[in-house]
């Protein structure tokens, strides 16, 4: 049986996940400076290791409520396409595999709000944990 393996992350909360094969690293927080007429979603930019790289708010982009509790925010750098860019998350919690049998498409669970950027939805042992797909949360378009 074929396996997907993700980063599970936390935010507001929930648990996220992407699947890592698109994850180039995780970073612990860093300035990030900020870039006049950027859409809203997109906090600024950081230099990592000579290379400018944009910085994506995940919480603003998914229209989830800003941060008040102390969280352990790291940025989780994803390649997207030839570009790489950073996802802004409260804190990463592990790595997950799962059978592809085991992820049910994201509109047969939430419906048709806000499933715009999701891949699907995955059983953790946790409970449920929502996988986002990464070209449309890094695609200013959508």
């Amino acid at each position: 049986m074929e396996e997907e393996r993700f980063v599970v992350f936390r935010l507001a909360g929930e648990d996220f996940a992407i699947p890592i094969d698109g994850v180039h690293s995780v970073e612990r927080m860093m300035p990030i400076t900020r870039v006049p007429k950027a859409p809203t979603f997109v906090e600024g930019v950081i230099n990592l290791r000579g290379e400018v790289v944009p910085v994506i708010d995940l919480r603003r982009r998914l229209d989830l409520p800003p941060a008040t509790e102390d969280v352990d925010a790291h940025i989780v750098v994803v390649l997207a396409g030839e570009q790489l860019v950073g996802l802004i998350v409260d804190e990463i919690s592990h790595v997950l595999s799962l059978p592809a049998t085991a992820i049910q498409p994201a509109d047969q669970v939430i419906g048709e709000a806000n499933r715009n950027f999701l891949q699907g939805v995955g059983q953790g042992e946790q409970g449920l944990i929502i996988i986002l797909d990464l070209e449309r949360v890094v695609d200013p378009e959508r």
